[in-house]
């Protein structure tokens, strides 16, 4: 074991141990706060995850930052992280199960910053200034931190982080793999006590903190092993910047058609230019040390491309928001791209000067690690709602005849535009100028399942839509409400593509073929049947056990019912009854053993 760690840091092997009880401890308590029976009290719930985030973050703060005879910073720097973190939660309050919360993310990328300040400052800064002056308060301000620090700092959380998370996987696949061989023997104590969620939390728990202890005493290990991880990613800079450029060389040629019509060209872009700028960071590394040529001018050509990937995915966003106006993603994504050019335009302008353009990256990435932190714990706050802001933002689309009332997107208020979409949903339904307004705002709220068809969009499908693709067979005859509003359904005509009908006036069934779209390849024609219900409605399939709503055949089958190939036959069956009610499948024909 080396006495020193390589920041001259000396090695504390009683921190592992120590590191190893606060785990079991945290692990415990975050168990049986989760093990709390729900409650109808909403801050309450609010109360316990937010707790849960204090202990865990906080947890991990407190061990990676801990060193000798510095325990109360490395305590209130662990509750500042996780006070943070579980604020984002307190504050904003919880989300529904399919929403991504991207405050509570925030909080993290916070907690994150602070850490890694609070790591890189406590190694070399003193901590009080030598003098109460001017120039002794410039000279303690420019000692607290140096990039090299913090790159360092990064790399070496995120290695200590891997490796104890591996470490506590291995801890439980041994466990798991004794509690197999006890078994054996008919020994179930250790799979009793594995079964337990309380023991489970303790064992995972230690085993997370005494990793994290015993990693940190191997600095050169940890060293050894981030090398390895900056030479793999430097061979990749040349990689990602010629196809990045190739990419871009090519799209003047192309048009940016293609890139829209795939719907997700902003995050595509924002992942490129995330890729690029830690491509960048991974070659120019910490410190000053010659490069290969290749690799120097891999970074230079990714910095210098950040910038245009930047602004297509900022056209990209506006483009979406003069169509369809501001949601809470799009201002999220607007964000994003704000954060992107700001740090693309000081990748450029470091490459563009004289010098030393690396060094001045250096101190640009310093810089924007105080903003990225500061954006951050601002919008992890409920100080900047995007929820009221694009829900005023479609309101006043709507009310200003923008947007037709059939085309608004009611659904989009009412399940994820939060609290503001709710609100604006019912004082819609009592006061929008429009009566389509009104009744799609009152329907929408008795709608329970986020994914269902909003009433608008169904009556907007189902109208002129449906006219402009289904073809009626054996002539042109109108369809009864119910029958148009079915017939859009997933196991029928489907929301897109041709469809083929085969009706008559006052029939009790209708038989079809939903056609695939021109643009799926491979795709098969699906057959389904519809029947009118005793109560009037139209429902999928044919009554009995055996029979499905929709089947994919052939392409000529679609042909055989233009031609009339269809009829309705009377059929007999077997199947089985149990105190006069049927059961199971059909038996087929040949089966003839009586049970």
């Amino acid at each position: 074991m080396d006495a020193q760690t390589d920041t001259g840091e000396e090695a504390w092997p009683l921190r592992s141990w120590a590191l190893a009880a606060l785990g079991l401890v945290l692990a415990l308590a975050i168990q049986q706060l989760t093990a709390l029976p729900d409650s109808d009290w909403i801050w309450g719930e609010r109360l316990v995850r937010s707790a849960v985030l204090l202990l865990g973050v906080g947890g991990i703060a407190f061990g990676l930052g801990w060193q000798r005879g510095r325990l109360a910073p490395a305590i209130a720097a662990a509750l500042l992280c996780g006070g943070v973190a579980g604020g984002a939660l307190l504050w904003n309050g919880l989300l529904a199960d399919w929403s991504f919360n991207w405050r509570l993310l925030c909080g993290l990328v916070t907690a994150g910053v602070l850490l890694v300040l609070f790591q890189s400052a406590q190694a070399r800064h003193p901590y009080l200034p030598e003098t109460w002056s001017r120039a002794g308060l410039a000279l303690w301000g420019r000692r607290a931190l140096a990039y090299a620090d913090v790159h360092a700092t990064i790399w070496t959380d995120a290695i200590l982080l891997g490796g104890a998370a591996l470490f506590t996987l291995a801890t439980f696949l041994v466990a798991q793999l004794l509690a197999a061989m006890f078994a054996l023997v008919k020994i179930e104590a250790l799979r009793d006590l594995l079964a337990k969620d309380w023991f489970m939390a303790m064992m995972l728990g230690a085993a997370f903190g005494g990793a994290l202890g015993l990693l940190r005493e191997r600095a050169r290990i940890i060293a050894a092993v981030q090398g390895v991880a900056m030479l793999v990613l430097r061979i990749l800079a040349p990689v990602l910047a010629v196809g990045l450029a190739a990419f871009l060389a090519v799209l003047p040629f192309t048009g940016l058609a293609p890139l829209w019509a795939t719907g997700n060209t902003t995050p595509l872009m924002l992942s490129a230019a995330l890729a690029a700028l830690f491509l960048v960071n991974a070659v120019i590394g910490a410190r000053d040390e010659p490069l290969a040529r290749p690799l120097r001018w891999a970074a230079l050509v990714l910095a210098l491309l950040l910038l245009p990937l930047v602004l297509i995915a900022a056209w990209s966003t506006g483009l979406r928001i003069d169509q369809r106006g501001l949601s809470p993603d799009r201002l999220w994504a607007l964000t994003f791209i704000v954060l992107g050019t700001v740090t693309a335009v000081a990748h450029v302008v470091a490459v563009a000067g004289r010098g030393d353009w690396i060094a001045r990256l250096h101190r640009s990435n310093l810089h924007l690690a105080f903003v990225l932190g500061g954006v951050a714990l601002i919008l992890s706050t409920p100080l900047v709602s995007f929820e009221r802001i694009a829900t005023a933002d479609q309101v006043a689309r709507l009310q200003a005849g923008r947007i037709a009332p059939l085309d608004f997107d009611y659904r989009a208020l009412w399940f994820d535009f939060g609290p503001p979409g709710k609100a604006a949903i019912k004082r819609l339904a009592r006061t929008a100028k429009s009566p389509e307004a009104r009744r799609f705002a009152a329907a929408i709220q008795k709608q329970t399942n986020r994914w269902e068809d909003a009433p608008n969009q169904r009556a907007r499908q189902a109208g002129e839509a449906l006219d402009a693709r289904l073809t009626i067979l054996p002539r042109a005859v109108p369809l009864e409400p119910a029958l148009r509003e079915r017939l859009v359904a997933y196991d029928a005509c489907r929301p897109q593509g041709g469809c083929v009908l085969r009706y008559a006036p006052g029939a009790d069934h209708a038989v079809g073929v939903a056609l695939p779209q021109v643009s799926c390849r491979g795709c098969r024609p699906v057959l389904f049947l519809l029947y009118r219900t005793a109560e009037g409605r139209w429902e999928g399939g044919a009554p009995g056990p055996d029979r499905g709503a929709q089947e994919a055949v052939d392409p000529g089958v679609a042909d055989a019912l233009r031609a009339g190939r269809v009829e309705l036959r009377t059929v007999e069956r077997r199947q089985l009854f149990v105190d006069g009610k049927p059961f199971g499948a059909t038996i087929p024909p040949e089966n003839a053993t009586q049970p």
